[in-house]
């Protein structure tokens, strides 16, 4: 957090401050979910104050991935911070709240001091759950999720898509291009699958059994080592066009710049889609022609299709850069961290407390530093003697093995710590052991959201007229759920939240949910009008526009493989503008792939975020998206 961002007072730093004692015996009888739609807004909601500024909750839902505590509101509370014209001059408050059996925390900024409308009292809460999808999905689990999504995306993408919104089903044009892009993605997934088999295979054949297996032959390694090679080459060369873009980016070069560098780095992923899709073919083809058809141990199938010199000559390269690439790299490792111990310990001996201690804990790390390297000098020098004048040659040789293990390995935390999170949230769409942890995540954010529209003020009148729901990547999947819960409540208990009436603006941003809607629908062919009427039921947003939030904006990136126009949600011939989802390009998200996290520091999200702070939510809103594209 910034250091101007402060406990609220001397108590607060110590311990949680506790609701007023008001509040929390109003909140404590039961509450529901009732008469919805804005002519519910008068009621039970009071006028604000006049002697103090507005109040309103802005509740966001994180994304997905491994978010740490509170980074969600820190973010948030800075990007507001950054739209006000004197941002030196804000100063936020964290404050814990008791509601009934939960800690509420909170960061509390005061905001729009030079609007025509009044000063407004921002109260910033978070819809964490993170901790719930930590290790309880395997690299298995997430593979077998990749690959039935896509069979059932090209299943559904091979006709009319029909939804059932509104009442009645919807159809809605399916482009075959969504068939194709799902073939490359599966191509893919297997490809890697594939990879990460032969590597399991051959080291253990090659490492760990006693004897050579019979099929693993010097012509197969070598063919192997050559696919690895060319497949290593396209990941590394890609890597670094990313790499490059996100300098790009920070340097602030010309838009054009970044846009022309953009799309080549897509021919590039492009190339690598290609290559790995190839180089996964390859492998099954090697493993079978030399088992099959190979007699001679030496012989190497590559050889007969490509020129023996010029794949020697790739081989050699390769392994040489990849040998220069690999010490380099650790080399900067080493010089990064000795730098930091240099810097740490000149601070360290000029403390007399301790500095004793910091010497003697030096003085054994360097004699142990040194005891390592000789001892690694001492074992080049043996592995010199014994391999001759081809040392240099075999210490290269095969390193695309390790490095596409690192790759693979790295990938395949990628897949677990964030696809998995979507996997786990979106596999239910059948019958599995995740639909208790989808519960649990909605209730674990319903919880909060639900506490943050329940809160009152001393006099029983509600805390928030105005609450701003956000969601970013799973998160805005997360909140849209949470909403549809919390207004089927509200409905049932007449309304007493109005929680329609007080939401002006729900939020996304990087969301998947046409993707999910898409790719785990269940088409009318397979079932009855009844079965998709009474899963409506469950989600009224899709249900009449009287159940949605006075603006849905969406904001979405090109460059962003994840979200996209959100199309799905609104029946095509709709006319209500301002009910319908509002899609918006984010053009401060450039980067292919790293997009995904880039609406956090462009400038539209905050600026639709702190319009929405207005006394004129909608008003302030259509000020702020003139100009924007929206297609």
């Amino acid at each position: 957090m910034d250091p101007s961002i402060e406990p609220s007072d001397a108590k607060a730093s110590k311990a949680p401050v506790q609701a007023p004692k008001q509040s929390s015996t109003v909140l404590n009888t039961r509450y529901g979910v009732g008469g919805v739609g804005r002519k519910a807004a008068a009621h039970g909601v009071a006028p604000e104050s006049a002697i103090r500024p507005r109040r309103v909750a802005v509740f966001v839902a994180h994304g997905m991935g491994q978010q740490i505590p509170f980074q969600t509101l820190d973010q948030v509370a800075e990007g507001l911070r950054e739209q006000e014209p004197k941002k030196e001059a804000v100063k936020a408050q964290v404050r814990a709240i008791k509601f009934q059996d939960q800690w509420l925390h909170r960061i509390e900024m005061s905001l729009r001091s030079g609007d025509t409308g009044g000063a407004v009292e921002a109260h910033v809460y978070e819809g964490y759950w993170a901790p719930l999808t930590e290790g309880k999905i395997t690299a298995r689990g997430v593979m077998s999720f990749l690959r039935d999504g896509g069979i059932n995306g090209i299943h559904n993408g091979s006709r009319e898509f029909y939804r059932w919104l509104f009442g009645k089903y919807q159809a809605f044009d399916s482009p075959i291009r969504i068939v194709f892009y799902l073939l490359i993605a599966l191509t893919t997934v297997a490809a890697l699958a594939m990879m990460n088999t032969t590597i399991a295979l051959v080291t253990a054949g090659r490492a760990l059994l006693a004897k050579e297996p019979s099929w693993l032959t010097d012509g197969l390694f070598n063919d192997l080592t050559t696919t690895f090679n060319v497949v290593v080459t396209a990941m590394v060369v890609f890597g670094l066009a990313l790499g490059l873009s996100n300098l790009l980016r920070r340097f602030g070069l010309p838009a054009w710049v970044r846009l022309a560098w953009g799309w080549l780095t897509v021919l590039l992923f492009a190339s690598v889609l290609f290559v790995i899709t190839l180089g996964g073919l390859s492998l099954a083809l090697l493993l079978y022609g030399h088992v099959k058809w190979s007699t001679d141990k030496t012989d190497q199938i590559w050889n007969r299709i490509f020129s023996p010199s010029l794949l020697k000559e790739f081989n050699g390269r390769f392994d040489a850069v990849a040998l220069w690439l690999a010490l380099g790299v650790g080399a900067l490792f080493l010089v990064w961290w000795l730098f930091r111990f240099v810097r740490g310990v000149n601070r360290d001996l000029k403390n007399p407390r301790g500095r004793w201690l910091t010497l003697f804990a030096t003085v054994c790390l360097a004699v142990l530093g040194v005891l390592a390297v000789r001892l690694g000098i001492a074992f080049l020098d043996v592995f010199r003697q014994a391999a001759g004048n081809n040392a240099g040659a075999v210490l290269r040789s095969g390193l695309a093995w390790p490095l596409l293990a690192a790759l693979s390995l790295f990938i395949r935390q990628v897949l677990v710590q964030y696809v998995g999170d979507v996997a786990i949230y979106f596999e239910p769409y059948k019958l599995d052991s995740f639909v208790k942890l989808r519960n649990e995540i909605k209730d674990c954010v319903q919880k909060t959201a639900s506490a943050v529209y329940s809160l009152q003020r001393d006099d029983g009148s509600p805390e928030y007229n105005t609450v701003l729901v956000v969601g970013h990547s799973l998160g805005s999947v997360i909140v849209y759920d949470v909403l549809n819960r919390l207004i089927n409540e509200d409905e049932a208990a007449g309304g007493r939240l109005d929680v329609v009436g007080r939401t002006p603006l729900l939020l996304t941003f990087g969301s998947p949910l046409d993707k999910e809607a898409f790719l785990f629908a269940v088409q009318r062919q397979n079932t009855k009008e009844a079965r998709e009427a009474l899963a409506a039921t469950d989600q009224p947003l899709i249900r009449g526009y009287e159940f949605r939030p006075q603006r849905w904006i969406n904001l979405y990136s090109h460059w962003d493989i994840i979200s996209g126009h959100l199309s799905f949600f609104d029946p095509a011939e709709s006319t209500d503008s301002k009910q319908r989802v509002q899609n918006i390009i984010d053009p401060g998200a450039t980067t292919l792939l790293a997009a995904h996290v880039e609406y956090w520091t462009g400038k539209i999200l905050f600026r639709l975020l702190y319009a929405a702070l207005a006394a004129d939510p909608e008003e302030a809103l259509d000020a702020a998206t003139e100009g924007l594209i929206v297609p």
